[in-house]
């Protein structure tokens, strides 16, 4: 079986960038962000695994697409991404899809990213090999 995993994360065109609470992510903006999370589902792919990419606004729209995904499909992985669990602006959003997650993937198993560049790394922590089972 193979590992499937979401990368859930904010839209980089849903982002404001000049925000004091994204500040923290220097060197941000609309093409790095999508140049890293497009690196990184091709890296998770690359070593292995099935991922789906949700981009997504923050907010209440952000929450229910976040929703719609986690239930249309089985996911060993939900990978949320740091803009929306390091903001603060973003909190009832990243509540909001962690209780979706724990409803409609009672089974997965959560991975978040330790740096801005995330890795195969972060997800091999609970699944290895990306055709077995979690540690």
């Amino acid at each position: 079986m193979t590992v499937t995993a979401i990368q859930i994360g904010l839209d980089p065109d849903a982002i404001d960038y000049s925000s004091p609470e994204f500040a923290q992510f220097s060197g941000l903006s609309p093409d790095t962000l999508r140049a890293a999370n497009e690196e990184n589902v091709a890296g998770l792919r690359a070593a292995g695994y099935r991922v789906d990419n949700c981009l997504i606004d923050a907010g209440a729209a952000g929450a229910t697409k976040a929703r719609q995904w986690l239930a249309a499909h089985r996911y060993d992985a939900v990978l949320i991404g740091a803009g929306i669990r390091l903001v603060a602006g973003n909190t009832l959003l990243f509540e909001s899809i962690v209780n979706a997650a724990h409803l409609c993937q009672p089974d997965c198993r959560f991975v978040f990213n330790r740096a801005a560049e995330a890795t195969p790394d972060d997800i091999r922590r609970w699944y290895p090999d990306p055709n077995g089972a979690p540690r």
